[in-house]
Order: structure tokens, then C-alpha cells, then sequence
């Protein structure tokens, strides 16, 4: 490959908007270039009490996609060393390459038959390592490390048709903590601050590796995940409304949130829309006495919502 080659390839990665593109954007462009009879994307997922007492290997799971059972990675296999070592590895006409941000490797682009590698491909492998972890560095709130409201409506709008054809039923919901105000004014805003960082760990700790969490913005926070039973929807949300009471936070102890709930749907209903449904319902759990999940559809059916007719518009008013 010449350098012309390669400078095209390098030029259009930097037209890639959104980290969550890269994985696919890098199988295809890669697969091609290397001549790969299979090109794919692996979501990783660290095992929850990975570490082995004999070893002390961190175990690892892949999936090559969001409805895909994630698969447990054999121990020191070249995937294993890839994702552990956060370094090329291949073997046996395979090739890996780790994704990584933030500390740990998000996804590894796997080429299998390939051939040999070339000099200007290895010179690309860290250029495009290296463009993933800033962008995913420009999507992540710096506090609480979620998500950031720049990467909400593209996400969300991206996952509204797949969503819409899954077995799983998705929701969209907005947690706002309460008198989170107080906290600053009595404690200090660097208490505040760490109630955030520790509200967003309880996040992670209470929802599923896959569902999507960001940072909405001041104490308001958003989770878009899925159930298989569309009646279970509101058990993710209680369980962790019920962690937050029973979590020592820094200084306050237990703190108290306030929940609004939407359903996904059949993909017909924008974001806009959706976060406006779901801030309606927070706004009626703070004016209902607070700590409680409410759900918008449950509220319109009991007349205690009237609803809007809103816009079918994806602009994102901010």
C-alpha cells in the first residue's frame, strides 16, 4: 500500500463523528485493506469478579452485538492478550485490535485470514487507537465519566429502529437527585461534586453493562435499557432508587432521587420527544412527594398528565 493509500484511509477515519462508529468503521476499512475473509467488531465486557486466584488474569467477555450473549474469553488466548495487554496480538491468521478509552478496551476489531501485515497498516493501527480514545474522551462527561448530552441524541436516535425489532422492550428514563441544591449550599460544592461521581458508580453498579447512561446535565442523569418483560420495566429503576437510599454518600449518607420513565416503543417517537415524556414525569415525581418512580404512560391513562402534541423533529435544542 502507498502512502497515498494510506492517507485516504487516515483522512476519512477523521469523518467519523462518534466513537460508537469506530469499531464498524475499522473491521470494514481494515478487512478490506488486509484482504480478511471475516471482518467484525467484538463488544468487550470485564467479567464482574474476574480476578483468578491462580492466575490473577481479569476474565473477559465478547459479543458482536447488542443482542448477542456476550462470550467468555479463554484465558491468555491471543484475544485475551490483546484486550489484557491493550496491545495488537494475532495468531493463527487472526488479527486483533484493541479499542481502548478511559482505562479499559471498549471493543477489539478481530480480522481473521488475513494477509501479512504491512509496515503502513501497523503505522495506521495506533493512529486509529488513538483517534477512538479522544473521541470517546470529547463524549464523556469529565466529572462522572458517563456519557455526555452530546452523544445523547445521536445514540439514541441510532438505537430507536434496531430497539424497535429487538426481544427486548427498551425505556428511556431521567433520574434527577433531590435537593441536591442543599448539598452545595450547606456542604460545598466539592461535596456535590462528589455525590455526582458517586451517584454515577451506583449507576453503573445497578444497570447492565450495555444500557446506555449519560449525564443529562447539573444532578439530572438518563437511562436508555431494555427488559424482557415489559411489566418488569420499572425494577431496574426501584432497584436503584433503593440503592441510593441505602449508599453511604460522602458527608449526606443516603440520598433520595426522583425517577420519570418513558416507554421506547416501536421507534415512531423521536428523542426529543422521549426526554420531553420522561422530564414530565420526574417533574411529577418531584411535585408528588419526591423518592418514586413515575411513568409517563401510566400518568396520561390516569389523567394525571395531559399530553402535548409534539413536533416530529430530531433537532437538538442546545
Amino acid at each position: 500500500m502507498d502512502a497515498a493509500v494510506l492517507s485516504r484511509e487516515m483522512l476519512s477515519l477523521l469523518e467519523v463523528r462518534e466513537s460508537a462508529l469506530v469499531p464498524a468503521w475499522a473491521a470494514q476499512r481494515l478487512g478490506a485493506l488486509l484482504g480478511a475473509s471475516q471482518a467484525r467488531a467484538l463488544h468487550v465486557y470485564p467479567v464482574a469478579a474476574a480476578r483468578r486466584k491462580d492466575s490473577g488474569g481479569t476474565q473477559y467477555a465478547v459479543a458482536s452485538d447488542d443482542e448477542a450473549a456476550p462470550e467468555p474469553v479463554p484465558l491468555y488466548s491471543d484475544l485475551w492478550r490483546a484486550i489484557d495487554g491493550r496491545r495488537t496480538a494475532s495468531g493463527e491468521g487472526a488479527l486483533y485490535v484493541p479499542l481502548a478509552a478511559l482505562d479499559e478496551v471498549r471493543h477489539v476489531v478481530q480480522l481473521s485470514g488475513i494477509r501479512p501485515l504491512q509496515g503502513v497498516i501497523e503505522c495506521l493501527l495506533p493512529v486509529l487507537a488513538t483517534y477512538f480514545e479522544r473521541m470517546v474522551d470529547a463524549e464523556t462527561d469529565p466529572l462522572t465519566r458517563l456519557s455526555n448530552r452530546r452523544v445523547f441524541y445521536p445514540q439514541v436516535s441510532a438505537g430507536l429502529q434496531r430497539w424497535a425489532k429487538s426481544h427486548f422492550r427498551y425505556f428511556l428514563a431521567v433520574a434527577d437527585i433531590d435537593h441536591f441544591k442543599q448539598v452545595n449550599d450547606r456542604f460545598g460544592h466539592l461535596y456535590g461534586d462528589e455525590i455526582l461521581i458517586h451517584f454515577a458508580r451506583l449507576m453503573r453498579k445497578t444497570f447492565r453493562t450495555g444500557d446506555l447512561l449519560f449525564r443529562f446535565g447539573g444532578e439530572e442523569f438518563v437511562a436508555v435499557y431494555g427488559v424482557e418483560d415489559e411489566d418488569a420495566g420499572e425494577a431496574p429503576l426501584e432497584r436503584f432508587r433503593r440503592a441510593c437510599l441505602d449508599y453511604a454518600f460522602p458527608k449526606v449518607g443516603g440520598v433520595t432521587v426522583s425517577i420519570g420513565v418513558t416507554r421506547v416503543g416501536d421507534g415512531s417517537v423521536p428523542a426529543t420527544t422521549l426526554i420531553d415524556r420522561a422530564d414530565q414525569a420526574v417533574y411529577y415525581a418531584k411535585t408528588h412527594g419526591r423518592n418514586r418512580v413515575c411513568v409517563y404512560e401510566e400518568l396520561v391513562a390516569a389523567g394525571e398528565i395531559v399530553p402535548e402534541v409534539q413536533p416530529q423533529s430530531e433537532a437538538t435544542l442546545f
